[in-house]
């Protein structure tokens, strides 16, 4: 039996995660991050494996690491983004709107699903101005006018009560 080195860890880790068992995957990624705790590009592997296993807050951690080792990555930017979203954190994901903007990787996707998530905190506030950037972003979305009349309708009945 040969004795696997660290980037075999690494690559058998990704065709594990690639064949859907992420559980498998993560220790092989670990095993490798024992031995470059530093490598950012297997921080962001790990951390999507463990978001792919509901492990958001651990999921965060990963990215956040990978982040400042390679603060200008795009997928590593994604993925926190996501990670945030799934955490039900949408606050610190539009702390990254600007940067995914600057990147040229903000769309309305991720801006309508920030703006679900505050609705679904009763954050009316906060959802109204994640879309009325997506509205600035993309004004065809004619969905979102009567949503953002409606959000407003009912801030004011709450402000009135």
């Amino acid at each position: 039996m040969s004795v696997r080195t660290d980037s075999s860890d690494y690559q058998r880790g990704l065709e594990l995660a690639e064949a859907g068992k992420h559980q498998e995957a993560l220790v092989c990624l670990q095993e490798h991050l024992r031995e470059a705790p530093n490598d950012p590009e297997v921080l962001n592997d790990t951390g999507a494996i463990l978001h792919c296993l509901g492990r958001c807050d651990d999921a965060i951690d990963h990215f956040l690491t990978a982040r400042s080792l390679h603060v200008d990555s795009h997928e590593i930017v994604w993925n926190l983004v996501e990670a945030y979203l799934a955490a039900n954190r949408p606050t610190e994901a539009t702390e990254l709107l600007d940067d995914m903007e600057r990147m040229g990787i903000l769309n309305i996707d991720v801006l309508n699903r920030t703006a679900d998530v505050f609705l679904n905190q009763d954050n009316r506030a906060d959802a109204l101005k994640i879309l009325n950037r997506s509205l600035e972003l993309c004004p065809e979305q004619e969905i979102l006018k009567p949503m953002i009349k409606a959000i407003r309708l009912e801030m004011a009945k709450d402000g009135c009560e």
